[in-house]
């Protein structure tokens, strides 16, 4: 499942406030031919991402007990445990997961500042502040895009579910998210998540409505991985 790096510019700290209320997202990552559309859809703590690929028609799915990946052989469902299998890689599961595009942290490094562009951005019916932030890139260069924040109920549940899938999975594969999340605890300060980033991040859709709790639940028992050798 190539999740591309921008995607993940949601995932990041913050305190989750107030009572879980579930909502459906559709998040666009990307630009040009690489610009892909995810659906998330998510309700206290479970959470379900389906990402548009030609060629695969599979999902994740992250519980109170793992994240996991479901799709289809010979015409019946299969669920991975993800943890069990990155465990079971040790380091490859990194050099594996970075070879299909996905990065935990989006490339941001340490924050620097954070300045009003005195302007204000609807996006996907939200109302948004439009700031300019200036950060440190992966190369530790300072680099400054727009950026517009929100404050939205449902918008917040989004933030602290992707945040949650980020820890989980940077245990996973061993990555050390602390820079990053202090980078984004500071741009939170000012909302309850991102409408856009740049021109590569884009939340396209958010309805409140609580999705059916059984799309949180696998299809089918997890897979014992098989002994992984080198």
């Amino acid at each position: 499942m190539n999740l591309r790096v921008s995607l993940i510019g949601l995932a990041f700290s913050i305190v989750a406030t107030g009572s879980w209320a579930g909502g459906t997202a559709v998040l666009e990552a990307g630009t040009g031919a690489n610009r892909i559309s995810t659906t998330v859809e998510f309700n206290d703590g479970n959470m379900r991402m389906g990402t548009a690929m030609p060629g695969f028609d599979g999902y994740m799915v992250m519980t109170e007990t793992g994240i996991y990946m479901v799709t289809g052989m010979g015409g019946r469902p299969m669920v991975l445990d993800l943890g069990a299998m990155m465990s079971m890689m040790g380091g490859m599961a990194g050099d594996m997961m970075q070879s299909q595009g996905i990065n935990l942290n989006s490339g941001i490094g340490q924050f620097i500042e954070m300045n009003d562009a005195d302007r204000d951005e609807r996006v996907a019916g939200i109302p948004g502040q439009v700031y300019n932030l200036t950060y440190t890139n992966d190369s530790g260069n300072a680099q400054t895009e727009e950026v517009v924040l929100g404050r939205d109920a449902t918008l917040r549940e989004l933030t602290e579910t992707l945040a949650t899938w980020s820890r989980m999975m940077a245990v996973y594969l061993s990555v050390d998210l602390g820079e990053y999340q202090g980078a984004m605890d500071d741009v939170l300060q000012y909302g309850d998540g991102i409408l856009r980033l740049g021109s590569g991040y884009r939340l396209v859709s958010l309805d409140d409505a609580a999705p059916d709790p059984g799309r949180f639940v696998l299809p089918a028992a997890p897979q014992q991985m098989p002994s992984w050798t080198p």
